[in-house]
C-alpha cells in the first residue's frame, strides 16, 4: 500500500504513542532500524537493536521492517505536520554534533541497510568519530550537503530541546561547529556599517574575498592557530563629564563571537530566569517597563529598592566566569575560545596596549550573553532561591543587563536585601554605585512620601488619574531629556553645513529613534518638550550658517512637513480587551490581599 495512502486516510492516533513518537531532538536523515549506533541530539551515543530480516510465510514484509505497514504508520503520525520544532524526515541529517549529511538511496531493487553516508570528498576515508560509517557496505558517491539556514536553525532548536530537557547537561563538541558553512551565515547577519577594528578592515574588503578568508579561518581554528586580535576602545561620553568604554574587536572576532553567541543562546535561554530582560530572545526594555509598571500598581509593593552595578563589565572576574560556562559546557576548546576575547589586549584611544586582568570588553558582539551568565548565577539565582523564600512579604525582581529594581512590601526586608547584596556582590568582585543604589518608599498608600526612581531611562512616580485614584506614571528621566537635547544640539552644530535634505533625513530618524523608545502612555508632555527644543535649536543653527537669515517659523515648519519629520507619537498599545485589574486571577489578588493584611494570610487562606 502506497505511503501517502497511509498519511492521508489513515486515523491519526491509530498508533500507540511508542511508536509514533519521533526521536528526542532532531530527527535522523535516515529511518532505518538497522542501524547498530547512532547518536542523539545531545551527541551521546544510543544502542539501536538490529531489526529481524526474515519474511513471513505469506511474502510480506516482517513488522519493523522499513517499507512494512507498521513503519509506515508510524511515520504518518510521526510526520512534521507543520511544526518546525518536530521534524520527522529530512535528506540532512542534523543532530546536535554532526555536520549535514545527504540520505541515499540504492538505486538498484537490493535494500541496502547502513548509517548515513560520510560526508567526507570521493576517494577518501572518514575518520572514525567524524561520521564514518564503518558497519555497512559502501554506497554510492554522492557529494556532501551543505548547511542551509534552516538547517543551522534545526540544530540550535536541537541544543535548547536538550538543555530544556536536561537542566543539568554538560553539552560536548560545540567547537566543531564553527565551520564555514555556519560563519558564512552569520557573517551575512554583521551589521555592514560597523566601525571597524584594529586591522581597519570592513564588511565590504572582507567579503570580496569570503570563501577564501572564511576557509583560512578554520584552518585556524582546527589547528588551535587563532588568536584573538587587540580590541580597539572608544570612549562614549555618558554626562557628567564620565566616559562608557566601548570595546570594537575586528571582523573576524565578531564573526566568531557571533556564531558562539547563538549557541549559548541556545543553550542558557532555557536556564534564565523570568526576572531577567536584557538582550534575550524576544523580550526587550519596554517588556520590563510594563510588567514592573503592573507589579507596582497592583501587587501592594510599598517599597523598592533600586541599583545598579558599578562598571560592571570591567570587573567580571574572569576565573568565576569560566566555572560558570563548565555548568553547561563541557568543551575546553569553545571554553579556552571565549577566555582569549575576555584576555584580548585593549588598545586605548592614546595608543597605549593594556592586557585587562579582569572584564570583558563592552560592545563586543559575545560579551551581552557573557553578561547574562554572569547575573544569572551572581544576582537571579541568588535572589529567587536563597533570598526569597526566607521572606514573608512579597518581593520581585526585575533586571535589565547590570540595572535592576526589587519590590518589597515591608521596609525591613528591603533594608535586609540591600545589606546582604553588598556581600553577595562583593564575593564575585562586583559593587553597587553608590549615587546609584537607594531604598524608597512606593506605594499605592504612601502619598506624598512615595519617592520616585529611574530605570531604563524612564523616571516612575505615583500620580492621581482622572478619578483621584492613585496610578503608577512613567516619563523620561530629567537627567536623559537633558542628555538628549545637549546631544541634539552638539550635532546640529557639527553638521549645520550640510545639505538640508540630508540634514533633514538624519533629524528624521533621530526623532523616529526617540519616539519609539520613549513613546510610552503618560509621556506624552516630555516627548513634546523634547521636540519643541530640538526643532528651536535646528532652527537656530540653520539661521546662524550665513549673515543673512535664511528661515522664518512658518518657512521651518512647512520644511519640517516637506521632509516627513515625525512628530511626537505614542508607541505602546494599550490592550483595553484585559484591563490591568485582571491582569491578575482572582486567587491571585485574593492571596496577594491577605498577604499584606497579615504576613501568613496567604498560607491561612489556602
Amino acid at each position: 500500500m502506497d505511503l501517502q495512502y497511509y498519511r492521508l486516510q489513515r486515523k491519526r492516533g491509530s498508533v500507540p504513542p511508542g511508536k509514533r513518537e519521533p526521536q528526542a531532538g532532531v530527527a535522523s536523515g535516515l529511518s532505518n532500524s538497522a542501524s547498530r549506533r547512532t547518536i542523539n541530539a545531545g551527541g551521546d551515543a544510543v544502542e539501536v537493536a538490529a531489526p529481524n530480516i526474515e519474511t513471513a510465510g505469506t511474502g510480506k514484509a516482517v513488522e519493523s521492517l522499513p517499507g512494512s505497514k507498521s513503519v509506515a504508520n508510524a511515520q504518518a503520525d510521526a510526520r512534521n505536520w507543520g511544526d518546525p520544532e518536530r521534524p520527522c524526515r529530512t535528506n540532512c541529517e542534523s543532530q546536535a554534533g554532526k555536520t549535514p549529511q545527504r540520505q541515499e538511496v540504492a538505486t538498484d531493487n537490493v535494500q541496502e541497510v547502513g548509517l548515513v553516508h560520510s560526508t567526507q570528498p570521493q576517494g577518501q576515508s572518514p575518520e572514525a568519530g567524524e561520521g564514518a560509517n564503518t558497519l555497512t557496505q559502501p554506497l554510492q558517491a554522492t557529494g556532501p550537503e551543505r548547511m542551509s539556514e534552516q538547517d543551522w536553525q534545526t540544530f540550535l532548536r536541537a541544543i535548547a530541546d536538550k538543555a530544556r530537557r536536561q537542566p543539568k547537561y554538560r553539552f560536548r563538541n560545540l567547537y566543531r561547529e564553527l565551520n564555514e558553512e555556519v560563519l558564512r551565515l552569520c557573517f551575512f547577519e554583521l551589521r555592514k556599517d560597523a566601525a571597524s577594528g584594529v586591522d581597519g578592515i570592513t564588511f565590504q574588503e572582507y567579503e570580496r574575498e569570503l570563501e577564501g578568508n572564511l576557509k583560512n579561518l578554520v584552518t585556524r581554528l582546527k589547528n588551535k592557530a587563532y588568536r584573538a586580535r587587540l580590541v580597539r576602545r572608544k570612549n562614549i561620553p555618558k554626562g557628567n563629564g564620565k566616559f562608557r568604554g566601548l570595546g570594537i574587536p575586528v571582523l573576524e572576532d565578531k564573526l566568531l563571537q557571533m556564531a558562539v553567541t547563538r549557541i549559548l543562546l541556545a543553550i542558557y535561554e532555557v536556564d534564565f530566569l523570568p526576572c531577567s530582560y536584557g538582550y534575550r530572545v524576544g523580550l526587550g526594555a519596554h517588556d520590563a517597563i510594563k510588567e514592573l509598571s503592573k507589579e507596582l500598581q497592583w501587587a501592594g509593593h510599598q517599597f523598592v529598592h533600586e541599583a545598579d552595578i558599578k562598571g560592571f563589565f570591567d570587573h567580571i572576574r574572569q576565573e568565576w566566569m569560566i566555572q560558570m560556562l563548565e555548568q553547561r559546557v563541557d568543551d575546553r576548546a569553545l571554553v579556552n575560545l571565549i577566555l582569549k576575547w575576555m584576555r584580548a589586549g585593549i588598545l586605548e584611544e592614546d595608543g597605549k596596549v593594556t592586557h585587562p586582568l579582569m572584564g570583558t570588553p563592552q560592545g563586543g558582539v559575545v560579551s551581552p550573553i557573557l553578561a547574562n551568565i554572569y547575573l544569572h548565577y551572581v544576582l537571579d539565582l541568588w535572589f529567587e532561591k536563597k533570598f526569597k523564600p526566607r521572606q514573608r512579604g512579597e518581593c520581585r525582581l526585575f533586571r535589565y543587563a547590570d540595572d535592576f529594581v526589587v519590590a518589597f512590601a515591608w521596609r525591613h526586608e528591603a533594608q535586609a536585601f540591600e545589606k546582604e547584596l553588598k556581600a553577595r556582590l562583593a564575593k564575585f568582585g562586583l559593587e553597587v554605585a553608590a549615587d546609584k543604589t537607594k531604598t524608597l518608599r512606593f506605594g499605592s498608600n504612601g502619598g506624598e512620601h512615595n519617592g520616585r526612581f529611574n530605570f531604563l531611562g524612564f523616571e516612575f512616580y505615583w500620580e492621581p488619574d482622572r478619578k483621584g485614584c492613585p496610578r503608577v506614571k512613567r516619563r523620561t528621566a530629567t537627567k536623559k531629556l537633558e542628555a538628549g537635547v545637549e546631544r541634539m544640539t552638539q550635532w546640529i552644530k557639527k553638521n549645520r553645513h550640510k545639505a538640508r535634505p540630508q540634514l533633514m533625513r538624519t533629524l528624521r530618524a533621530k526623532l523616529s529613534g526617540a519616539w519609539n523608545y520613549y513613546g510610552l502612555i503618560g509621556n506624552s508632555e516630555r516627548m513634546q518638550s523634547f521636540y519643541t527644543l530640538s526643532c528651536r535649536t535646528v532652527f537656530k543653527w540653520l539661521n546662524r550658517r550665513s549673515q543673512k537669515r535664511s528661515l522664518t517659523w512658518k518657512a521651518f515648519n512647512r520644511l519640517l512637513i516637506r521632509c516627513e519629520v515625525p512628530q511626537p507619537r505614542i508607541v505602546e498599545s494599550n490592550d483595553r480587551s484585559r484591563p490591568c485589574q485582571m491582569e491578575l486571577s482572582l486567587f491571585d489578588r485574593v492571596a496577594r490581599f491577605l498577604t499584606r493584611l497579615h504576613p501568613f494570610g496567604a498560607c491561612q487562606a489556602s
